[in-house]
This record gives structure tokens, C-alpha cells and sequence, in this order.
């Protein structure tokens, strides 16, 4: 029997496996449904969407979208060790402080901005950091400034700053409201993804155990306590897993899911399904939330886009000298500014150097670059919902995109891409911008954007909020991410967030694991 099970080796499950496992004796034990990383273009950082509905991806799709004409949009998780930070972007971002201060607002006390700022600065290790101490050098998580970002990249930026969009030295640690090249989560050219810097090192403790390819179908709840999980392997044979304690790191589809199954979530939704239900609670699977972003594409006048990474000559640089396109992050720049709200940032411009084209699945057919308008403090909210008792079926997914009462999403979405126009219009990418070719130059109306978003959005893959944490009696998990009414059972991943970041979140699920493997550490016996 082990002290604890850890459901899921995303991110959040590679950090408490490490820090869980680092005393030599507590018994870890850590289970994901995928296998290894071993795909060559998890290290390649260019082949990210290559990863896109391969065996490491789950890949998902959500429900038809009715502000969007019955749209559907594709949903890539990692399936493998590493989960999700082995095939995203690889971009380092701590988010806003509004966004922390606001959890604590909504109830997540002990959240705030002043709580969280030193364990980012404790996990990163940031190349060429300053010398005011502002930024960390001594953690795991290694972070590079991007070296391989194209000259289009950087027209960008200074392109936005001319256009009125202010910019400090740097976006972590700040109220960020301006343009940057991104840093990265790189070394040496290649992905440095959470599973190298937590789990991969760890594995070698003997009192961890790793087992891959069993995707648990329930959590057991024996006389009111987690005691333990089932397990369908590989066979198809299911097995029980016993421990003192069970930790969900399954993400913000996964861990309802898993709890919905285990008879814990919304009472009408598990009776109808013929699922007993061990305790009514609403707020699973509810709150969903995701950045939805619409990419405007501009045709260039030169050939320096990521469309030739796959070039003879961009493949022997890489492969000599581990530079060049194929160490591009893809999402190589990005900017933030205000629109609606009035004090931090609501609006995210993400610029890539090719033609984004059908959600990324698939390849740029024109040189060209995009820059996606993101509403990255979205009011609009979803559910993820059982589809069936059984566990290898897909949950539910409906982000609800453009729901919100009062029309602010699409009014943010339709300023972001005003504003990208402005600035690829602007020196200096307007000298590589060579015409709009969607949504169109035509198409000035918010109608009009809208009506061309129907078949083009997409999102930034950021699901996350639907084991909401807080301390009303709806929360799902209070503030120390303990499961309401279930002793030794915890959630620890994306799921918990009162709402969705202002960026890009790797990071944050990394300081939630580490602040709660402190917590979950001092409830077990040692």
C-alpha cells in the first residue's frame, strides 16, 4: 500500500511527485494513462502541433458553439509523462497580479499575488536574470531568453510599442500591459518541459513509482474517506490501487470527470447516468473557462517565416548547431493591453511568424505571419460534463464562448483584431506586410468579425477553473485544494483556479503543485 497516489503526470502531477517523493520515505505513487515522451518532436520546440492528435494527444474537441454557428473547436491535452508541458508553447509566464488578488477576493484566501511571487521566483531558473533579486536563478525550471525569434517576431514588437502599447524591461514579476519576446522554458535549443525538471530526475527514488498506460476510472470513497483508486490497464483488466491519500492532477477535463464518476459532483447529472451518488456537489465540472482567440493573417513580402522550418537547410542548422527555425517556440511574441476592464489587462495579441491555418492542424500554405486577438479575462463561462459512466468515453465540453450577458468577450475579441490591424500596419512589420488575407480588410463590423470567428476561433488551450477552489459552501475544494466532505482526497491542477490567468499558465499549475504538496505533505503520516 502506498501513502499516496497521484492521479495524472501533467504538470501539476510531475511537481507533487518530486516534492511529495523528495523525503526518501513517503510511498509516492504516480499513475498516467500515457506512456513515455518519446515522440521526437516533444524536444523539438517548432513541432509542438505536430504532437496534435498523435498517441500523446487526448485530443478532445468541445461541443458545437451556438454564438458560433454549431463550431466546434479542437482541444489538445498531453497524454504522456509531462502532459500538457511537453506539447504546449513553452512560454514562461507568471500571469497578473489582479488575477491571484482576485482569487482571493473570490474567496481563494492565501492566493494572493504577495503569496505566490516567491514560490515563481523560487522555481524558476532564469538565464541572464537581473541582479535586483526580482527574478529567481537557483530552481528547477529553466528559462531562456528567445534567441531563435524571427526579425518578424521583433517588427512586432516594436511595431506595437509604436503604436501606443507601453512595455517595462519585462513582463514577469509586473502589471503587464505592453509587447515582449517571449521567454522560454528552453535548453540548448530543446524543450525543457516540467517532466525534466521535476519528474524525470525524481524517478530515480525508490519510493516512487511510476506506472503509465492505467487510466484510472474512479476514486475510491470508503466510509466517507479516499482510500484508493481503480485502474484499467492496458488488458483492459481493472485493479485497485490503495493508499492513505489521493491527489486529481488530471487537469480541468480529467479530475471532474474523475470525480463525477466517483459519485461526487452534480446529483442529477450522476443519477441519470446510474452513478450512486457519495456526495452532492454542483460546482464540479461547472465555471469552465479558456482564452478564445481569432488569429488575423497577413501575407509577407519576404520568405523568413516559420513556413520553411522544415527546410533542408533550417533542419541541418538545428541538427549542427541546435539554432534556427526549428528552435522557434512558434508563439515567439506576444502583447497585452486594456480594453474593458479598467485596471489590468483583458486583451492578449499573440503573434507566430507563419499563416496560423485551421486551428494549427494545419500546415502554412503562403508565407505570411498572425497575430491572434485572445480575450484573456473572459466573463463568458462552460461546463465539462459525463458523457457516460463509463471513463474511456470523452466527457462533455462547452466553453459556452460568448455567453456572457453583457456581449464583452466579443467586444474585446473584435478590438484585438482592430488593434492587430493597426499595428501590422505599422513600422516596422509594415514593411513585410504584404495584405490581410483573413478575416479580410473588408470586414470592419463586429458582425462581420464575428461571422468570420463562426468557422476560425479557436482557443489558446488553457481549460481550466472547474473544481473551483474558495470558501462558500459551493467550492469544490477550499483553499488548500482538500476536496469538500472527503477526507484525503485533493485536486491539484489548472482545475482549481477561481478563473483563468491573464497569460499563458504552465507556470501558475506549477506554483499551485508546489504550494499544495506542502499542505498535502503535512496531512499524511510520515
Amino acid at each position: 500500500m502506498h501513502d499516496l497516489i497521484i492521479v495524472g503526470a501533467g504538470t501539476a502531477g510531475s511537481v507533487l511527485a518530486e516534492r511529495l517523493s523528495a523525503n526518501g520515505t513517503r510511498r509516492v505513487l504516480l499513475i498516467e494513462a500515457g506512456g513515455a515522451p518519446t515522440n521526437r518532436f516533444v524536444s523539438i520546440p517548432a513541432g509542438f502541433t505536430r504532437l496534435f492528435k498523435s498517441d500523446h494527444d487526448w485530443a478532445y474537441e468541445c461541443e458545437p458553439q451556438p454564438a458560433l454557428r454549431g463550431h466546434r473547436i479542437f482541444v489538445p491535452r498531453g497524454r504522456m509523462l509531462g502532459g500538457s508541458s511537453n506539447m504546449n508553447a513553452q512560454i514562461h509566464q507568471w500571469c497578473h497580479p489582479a488575477d491571484f488578488d482576485g482569487w482571493v477576493a473570490a474567496g481563494a484566501s492565501g492566493w494572493s499575488w504577495r503569496d505566490v511571487v516567491p514560490v515563481f521566483r523560487a522555481q524558476e531558473n532564469l538565464r541572464g536574470a537581473p541582479d535586483d533579486d526580482t527574478r529567481g536563478t537557483a530552481g528547477p525550471m529553466l528559462v531562456s531568453p528567445n534567441e531563435n525569434a524571427r526579425p518578424l517576431s521583433h517588427a512586432f514588437v516594436a511595431a506595437a510599442r509604436a503604436s501606443g502599447l507601453s512595455s517595462t524591461p519585462g513582463y514577469n514579476g509586473t502589471d503587464h500591459c505592453g509587447a515582449w519576446v517571449c521567454e522560454l522554458a528552453h535548453r540548448a535549443g530543446k524543450r525543457y518541459s516540467v517532466y525534466d525538471a521535476y519528474l524525470k530526475p525524481a524517478m530515480a527514488r525508490r519510493n516512487l513509482e511510476v506506472l503509465t498506460g492505467g487510466q484510472v476510472s474512479r476514486v475510491l470513497v470508503e466510509q466517507g474517506r479516499a482510500t484508493g483508486v481503480v485502474v484499467r490497464g492496458a488488458d483492459g483488466a481493472e485493479r485497485t490501487q490503495r493508499a492513505g491519500g489521493v491527489v486529481l492532477a488530471a487537469g480541468a477535463i480529467g479530475s471532474p470527470q474523475l470525480l463525477m464518476l466517483s459519485g461526487l459532483g452534480p446529483a442529477a447529472q450522476l443519477s441519470a447516468l446510474g452513478i450512486p451518488v457519495l456526495r452532492d456537489l454542483p460546482e464540479v465540472g461547472a465555471n469552465l473557462q479558456d482564452h478564445p482567440v481569432l488569429p488575423t493573417v497577413f501575407r509577407t513580402r519576404g520568405t523568413d517565416t516559420l513556413k520553411s522550418a522544415e527546410s533542408i537547410g533550417s533542419l541541418l542548422r538545428y541538427l549542427l548547431l541546435g539554432r534556427g527555425m526549428l528552435a522557434s517556440n512558434g508563439i515567439e511574441a506576444f502583447a497585452f493591453e486594456r480594453v474593458h476592464h479598467p485596471t489590468a489587462v483583458d486583451l492578449e495579441l499573440i503573434f507566430v511568424p507563419f499563416e496560423a491555418r485551421n486551428q494549427f492542424l494545419e500546415p502554412p500554405q503562403v508565407h505570411g505571419f498572425s497575430i491572434g486577438s485572445a480575450v484573456v479575462a473572459p466573463r463568458s463561462r462552460g461546463r465539462i460534463s459525463l458523457a457516460s459512466a463509463d471513463a474511456r468515453t470523452a466527457p462533455s465540453i462547452d466553453f459556452g464562448l460568448f455567453t456572457d450577458p453583457d456581449g464583452i468577450d466579443a467586444k474585446v475579441l473584435c478590438a484585438g483584431v482592430r488593434l492587430a490591424r493597426r499595428i501590422a500596419a505599422s513600422p516596422p512589420l509594415l514593411a513585410e506586410n504584404a495584405g490581410e488575407l483573413r478575416p479580410g480588410a473588408d470586414r470592419l463590423r463586429d458582425d462581420e468579425i464575428l461571422d468570420h470567428a463562426a468557422g476560425h476561433l479557436q482557443t489558446v488551450y488553457h481549460p481550466s477553473s472547474t473544481c473551483r477552489m474558495g470558501s462558500d459552501a459551493r467550492a469544490v475544494v477550499d483553499p488548500t485544494l482538500a476536496v469538500a466532505g472527503v477526507p484525503g482526497l485533493w485536486v491539484v491542477d489548472a482545475s482549481v483556479m477561481p478563473t483563468v490567468p491573464r497569460g499563458h499558465p504552465n507556470a501558475v499549475v506549477a506554483m499551485i503543485a508546489h504550494r499544495a504538496a506542502d499542505w498535502i505533505g503535512a496531512a499524511l503520516p510520515l
